[in-house]
């Protein structure tokens, strides 16, 4: 009988954001699979679910999937269709997987190109998937910054795009998010104001949401220049087109 592969969302960050439904899959799963950049690196998805596994009532299996950050697509998709192989062989002996991934699965995250392999190479696994906590409403959580109003357009935006294609992107959205080392946003205000946001226009940088070390910044898009901003992968900024009222006892500002 051939098993099944569950992606897992495991939140921001903080332990306690894990779902009801993420917690039962990681009890009961018998793989759980981690991605990790390197070899040698320790995965920050693994410690946050560290408590749950060591009160798990059986021992499970730690299968670690190395994903590095290559720009050879080649050598790139041939790891993919690896990691998939040895995923499916432990499948097809009917063990449930479990891929934890932080945030959630299906936004920007390593499963989905496990997910896609899988899926085309293996249709005899069962996929499933749990949904998490994004960083992005982690992040609006945190600032107290509302994401969308009404009809509202909001735009989730990889810092790392292009300046142009983030200013044409702009120009139709009301709410901007940034991810992906978002302090280069910093960089990006005059392609901002050409897309129609102003300087009094609000905006948040939150680091490490949810985490102990967390944060979080909050002013007006003219205030920017002069924050001291270090870059951060784990980062996410909100521009709002709209100047908002800010809640000061609530979040940390420049």
């Amino acid at each position: 009988m051939t098993g099944t592969f569950i992606g897992i969302g495991v939140g921001p960050g903080d332990p306690e954001l894990i779902t009801v439904k993420a917690v039962k899959a990681l009890n009961e799963a018998d793989v759980i699979c981690v991605p990790k950049s390197h070899a040698d690196k320790a995965s920050m998805a693994l410690g946050m679910v560290k408590q749950i596994l060591h009160d798990r009532q059986t021992p499970v299996e730690i299968l670690e999937l190395v994903f590095p950050m290559s720009k050879e697509n080649l050598n790139v998709k041939r790891l993919w269709a690896k990691n998939a192989s040895i995923v499916a062989a432990k499948a097809k002996t009917g063990k449930v997987l479990a891929f934890i991934t932080l945030g959630d699965p299906m936004l920007y995250s390593t499963f989905l190109y496990l997910h896609q392999n899988v899926k085309e190479l293996y249709p005899e696994v069962t996929l499933k998937i749990i949904p998490g906590v994004t960083s992005v409403t982690a992040a609006a959580a945190s600032t107290q910054l509302p994401l969308a109003l009404k009809d509202e357009v909001v735009a989730i935006i990889p810092s790392d795009l292009e300046p142009l294609i983030i200013e044409d992107t702009a120009k139709h959205a009301d709410t901007l998010v940034f991810m992906k080392c978002a302090n280069r946003v910093k960089m990006l205000i005059p392609n901002l104001a050409r897309a129609g946001f102003s300087e009094g226009s609000t905006v948040a940088l939150v680091k490490r949401c949810t985490l102990p070390e967390e944060k979080v910044l909050v002013g007006k898009l003219a205030d920017m220049q002069s924050w001291d901003i270090t870059e951060d992968y784990f980062s996410v900024a909100i521009v709002k087109r709209n100047p908002m009222t800010i809640n000061s006892k609530k979040v940390s500002t420049h």
